[in-house]
């Protein structure tokens, strides 16, 4: 039907004559060829040499964010792009895709170049004027300058200006737009500040810097006075006949030759109570072992007292160390057993002598200090890191009494500080459910240890061969961690069955490691095997809360417990 279309009639139409330049070639066989409609339409698209283009969103694609660690810009992108936020997908852990390229705790740290006078200028204009230019490179309008909390803020002065002329309107509506104080005895027009008056003012404030002074020296005073007060009324009484023997050798010796069994023998657990010592008139909170040969008994009580007690022969109380005023919270022996360290809640970390009852040193920094760690090095007996109720763990230097470090990342109170690796690293754990793991004098978390389920761990005790440690969660459970490395959780060493919920009761170790122990709110004492984290023996040990238990080092089924009913108790 297309062929047919090309024939009509000539009446019909008119012819027209049109005139062509000559081509050459086969340009010209392709212009003389006539187009077969419908044919060449469908087999030749037309092709558009220049198309509509729209540029809609063009704007959108340029305003793109560039990555920040880019080296090199293809395009000449502008200010806008460039600082606008990256958007993707944040990866987990992440807050934003910008922190992927922070190099500073706070955020990104660029380099910034500025002409020292520019810098000398702003420097001065800012501590002696309150104000100065805003340093960063993107603020807002009411952002560009930076007030100082320090020196008073006048805005518009800077550090060309002419000293003001001392001659002031001393009276009127517009006397305070000067700036100047109002002349205190003038109600004219046009005075002066005369020589008069600035000795008045000076002699008003050398007045109240001896005010100051004075309320100073009174404060410190005070304080030396508690200070000297406390050493004068802080005394030891010793229980024995005499503090030395026939031989000459002091009460603190080790005058029994115990074999030690557990190296070649296993522990067993203990069946019945042997022995109790009465003495503390409250509660007993922590004891302590003497160093390596374990023939000495140092408990602290409730009742601000400090007590040592003889373990073999008359297991009789040899000396009373009465220097808190109020309970003791822990206590810690330096590595060769002769000094000391008691924490109480009257503030106070008292170093003492234990041979001659002596207190060498006493320091604060104000606030309550819940536990107290003795370095291992034998060599730095002096350094000692407490935790306080500031939240912070706090590093001190015995010999000075300063503070050395303080590691002050926790949102709680301290609770436990755990020195780990021979000294090289602390585990400190606290209210806010969390554990922290540092280096030792550096106040930075090297690990965070916390769980939406964790607990707060109050008390924390290391293996005899110090790779696991034990807390006492909250939950009513003992967990396990490793003590060195990566501090992994050990998720299957968990002991359960005793009540311990809000009470910061001291878990304890077997000396070959087999078996682990806790006191627990209704006075029991429970025993559980290490591997199999089965329950295998209770015993009631105390009337009230059981605080505290310890498995001797050298005999094999020997247990001390102590309470709140103010009993220590060996159990065999």
């Amino acid at each position: 039907m297309d062929l047919l279309a090309e024939y009509s009639d000539g009446d019909e139409e008119e012819t027209t004559t049109v005139t062509k330049k000559p081509t050459l070639g086969a340009v010209a066989k392709a212009l003389s060829r006539k187009p077969v409609a419908g044919v060449d339409q469908a087999l030749l698209p037309v092709v558009d040499a220049a198309p509509q283009v729209d540029t809609l969103g063009l704007g959108t694609v340029a305003k793109w964010a560039y990555n920040t660690a880019d080296k090199r810009i293809l395009t000449n992108p502008s200010i806008e792009a460039l600082s606008k936020p990256l958007q993707g997908p944040v990866p987990e852990g992440k807050v934003s895709l910008e922190q992927s390229f922070n190099n500073h705790q706070m955020g990104k740290v660029e380099k910034m170049n500025m002409s020292k006078f520019s810098f000398d200028e702003q420097y001065l204009t800012f501590h002696n004027f309150g104000y100065a230019a805003n340093p960063a490179k993107n603020f807002a309008e009411e952002q560009s300058v930076v007030v100082s909390t320090e020196a008073v803020h006048q805005e518009g002065r800077g550090i060309y200006d002419k000293a003001q002329n001392k001659r002031q309107r001393v009276a009127g509506p517009d006397a305070s737009a000067t700036g100047h104080k109002a002349h205190p005895d003038s109600q004219k027009w046009g005075g002066f500040v005369d020589g008069e008056v600035v000795r008045k003012q000076l002699e008003v404030e050398v007045k109240a810097r001896e005010e100051e002074v004075a309320r100073q020296a009174e404060e410190e005073k005070a304080v030396e006075g508690e200070e000297r007060e406390t050493k004068e009324r802080t005394t030891s009484i010793f229980h024995g006949g005499k503090e030395t023997d026939y031989a000459g050798r002091s009460w603190i010796e080790n005058k029994t030759n115990v074999t030690k069994d557990v190296d070649d023998k296993q522990c067993f657990l203990p069946k019945k109570w042997v022995h109790t010592w009465s003495g503390h008139t409250m509660g007993v909170q922590k004891i302590r072992w003497f160093p390596k040969t374990a023939h000495l008994l140092l408990s602290a009580g409730m009742d601000g007292k400090v007590m040592i007690w003889d373990y073999h022969n008359q297991r009789k109380c040899l000396r009373t160390y009465m220097g808190h005023d109020q309970a003791v919270r822990d206590i810690a022996f330096t590595d060769d057993g002769r000094r000391f360290y008691s924490v109480s809640y009257d503030k106070n970390v008292q170093y003492w002598d234990t041979e001659t009852g002596q207190v060498i040193a006493t320091f604060t920094n104000k606030k309550t200090p819940f536990c107290v760690a003795v370095h291992p090095d034998p060599s730095q007996q002096n350094v000692i890191i407490t935790g306080c109720s500031n939240k912070k763990a706090v590093q001190w230097d015995a010999n000075t009494c300063s503070i050395v470090q303080e590691y002050d990342e926790h949102m709680g109170a301290v609770n436990t500080v755990t020195i780990c690796e021979d000294g090289k690293r602390i585990l400190t754990s606290a209210d806010d459910k969390k554990m922290f793991l540092w280096e030792m004098g550096i106040p930075v978390v090297v690990k965070h240890i916390a769980e939406p389920t964790m607990h707060s761990i109050p008390q924390i005790v290391k293996s005899p061969d110090e790779k696991y440690i034990i807390g006492q969660s909250m939950d009513n459970k003992i967990i396990a961690y490793e003590a060195f490395g990566r501090f992994k959780f050990q998720a299957r060493k968990t002991f359960k069955g005793h009540l311990n919920s809000g009470y910061a009761i001291t878990p304890g170790w077997s000396a070959d490691g087999k078996w682990i122990m806790s006191g627990d709110a209704d006075g029991k004492l429970w025993f559980w095997d290490w591997m199999k984290c089965k329950n295998y023996r209770v015993l009631k040990a105390h009337d009230g809360v059981c605080s505290a238990c310890l498995w001797h080092p050298n005999q094999t089924s020997r247990v001390v417990t102590a309470g709140w009913d103010g009993q220590i108790k060996l159990w065999d």
